[in-house]
């Protein structure tokens, strides 16, 4: 019997070419500012501030509270390759490449539990080689959303595992995955919740058992206590910006619904932007992806012989088309019944839960075929189809420096302008921050100025009795200054709400801070003591 470890280096080999091209010098373009991102989340970690909440050089350069609403393990995850020593742009394409490797690898060993190793084969290599990754990782480089692919095979394994030996690590590994999930990527776990339930239901039915609600609804508390110093901010520090704004014009999800044609027979391939007439980019699930579910379909009916695990796969195909579903303009009623779903702006994004579920149920082929010749035949025809998507639109052949610096700078500062910036303040920024502070009528001179992820530091010289100050920082709830006399008082001023105070004549030491509020003190504390209270989940060493 060949050992799992050599069937994870055949889907090593597999997968290759989904990333091969990953593996030289530079960085690729793609829709989303996550390269950013992670630069100003390694500023946070270098000034030795965790968790992070602001993101300094955000909002052209004058900071927005960018990761106290954005979910910061995909940073985490990249924090691993900084250090080990990866530059930026190398981390930011390992961590895409192990969103790739490890969805393939935890994807076979939850199908090998009901398909066996050949078709837990077959229904990573699926997983992996949707057009629909290649969008997320090649085209819109939506590192949260990749990596969530990850999960979702884990934390089925988990609740399966839990639910068929009923021991204490299963639960805590599912809670723990949970929290994860909306860490790395709150509208995935919201997309996934309801499937995750209804894959529960259909579990508990075939046991004929559903004893193990009692521990699952302190483990999803459990989930939720150790993501709240997230979560606590997200949702009584909302107003505080223009989160609202993401589910308006563009990100209305009214515009991005899929047709029959883009789901299932199109094999467009673009780098654009979704719009209402067209979409310039693929939005399908992958013609082996659901001609595979289809044909086994018939092949069982025509043959009628309901083989164990039949219904297991009906399911999951069933769960994949409810999917499937949600990405058409005929779920319209549903979106605009459920206010909420406005969040995840793009319907198309539910072709993430249809792939995990058809994916999986392709694996069946598995169990109503026992050549491997069938099995073989449906790996490679799923990579020779599939794997073209993989590759990027431009390659910049650039190292950090020019990454971090010019006109990519820039683009950078001014990414995601709209999504966080500051409710308060009258417009947003047309122009860059200026390097240093404003002085009233020239009274005063910037002597050293020292800017990080959450605070700054200034030697101001005040000429006159007294000058007004403007920091190139927008207000937000709970910054604090202070010089060699004390707190200063703050205000907000201009359109743009920037961090103003009146300084003394004489040399000022300023030092401006960003300080938590209740509820970030709330949700850190929270998320703290459901850490440390982990071990107790082990003090018992025995089943449930």
């Amino acid at each position: 019997m060949i050992k799992t470890s050599r069937y994870l280096l055949i889907l090593f080999i597999l997968i290759l070419p989904t990333f091969s091209l990953m593996l030289r010098n530079g960085i690729y373009t793609m829709h989303d500012p996550h390269v950013f991102r992670i630069q100003q989340f390694d500023k946070c970690i270098q000034d030795r501030i965790f968790p992070c909440r602001w993101a300094a050089d955000s909002g052209k350069g004058y900071g927005e509270p960018m990761f106290n609403y954005y979910g910061q393990a995909p940073y985490w995850a990249t924090q691993f390759f900084i250090t080990l020593g990866f530059s930026i742009l190398n981390s930011a394409k390992s961590t895409f490449i192990a969103s790739l490797v490890l969805s393939g690898f935890f994807m076979f060993m939850f199908s090998r539990r009901h398909w066996g190793v050949w078709g837990g084969l077959l229904s990573a290599v699926l997983y992996v080689y949707a057009p629909y990754r290649a969008v997320d990782v090649w085209v819109r480089g939506a590192l949260p959303e990749a990596l969530a692919f990850v999960l979702y095979p884990l934390i089925l394994l988990s609740l399966d595992l839990f639910l068929e030996y009923k021991k204490r690590w299963h639960l805590v590994s599912f809670s723990l995955l949970i929290a994860l999930l909306v860490i790395v990527h709150n509208l995935s776990f919201f997309m996934f919740a309801p499937f995750l339930f209804l894959y529960w239901l259909y579990a508990c039915y075939s046991r004929h058992d559903f004893s193990s609600l009692s521990s699952l609804i302190p483990a999803g508390l459990f989930s939720f206590l150790l993501a709240a110093f997230y979560l606590i901010p997200v949702i009584f520090e909302g107003n505080l910006v223009t989160l609202s704004q993401t589910t308006t014009g563009y990100y209305d999800y009214h515009i991005h619904f899929t047709t029959l044609n883009e789901l299932f027979i199109s094999r467009f391939w673009g780098y654009g932007a979704s719009l209402w007439a067209r979409k310039y980019l693929s939005v399908s699930i992958g013609q082996l992806h659901w001609i595979l579910p289809v044909f086994i379909l018939l092949i069982v009916l025509l043959k009628r012989k309901i083989r164990g695990y039949f219904w297991s796969f009906i399911i999951f195909a069933g769960l994949g088309t409810l999917a499937l579903f949600m990405t058409h303009g005929k779920s319209v009623f549903i979106w605009n019944h459920l206010p909420f779903l406005k969040y995840i702006q793009f319907p198309w994004r539910y072709l993430s839960i249809a792939l995990f579920f058809l994916s999986f149920s392709g694996g069946y082929l598995a169990r109503i075929f026992s050549s491997k010749i069938i099995i073989i035949v449906g790996l490679i025809l799923t990579v020779v189809i599939n794997f073209s998507f993989f590759r990027p639109d431009i390659w910049r052949d650039i190292t950090d420096q020019e990454q971090f610096s010019g006109p990519l700078w820039d683009e950078g500062r001014s990414s995601s302008l709209s999504d966080f910036w500051p409710a308060k303040s009258a417009k947003l920024p047309t122009d860059f921050a200026p390097l240093l502070p404003d002085i009233s009528s020239e009274s005063g001179t910037v002597l050293i100025a020292n800017k990080k992820s959450a605070g700054s530091s200034y030697d101001i010289m005040v000429n006159s009795p007294q000058a007004v100050v403007t920091f190139p920082i927008v207000n937000f709830p709970k910054w604090t200054a202070t010089n060699q006399n004390g707190t200063l008082k703050l205000y907000s001023s201009g359109d743009l709400g920037l961090i103003t105070t009146v300084l003394p004549a004489g040399l000022n030491h300023v030092t401006l801070k960003l300080n938590n509020t209740f509820p970030r003190t709330l949700g850190n504390l929270i998320s703290l003591f459901t850490l440390l209270s982990l071990p107790l989940w082990f003090i018992k060493r025995k089943s449930f």
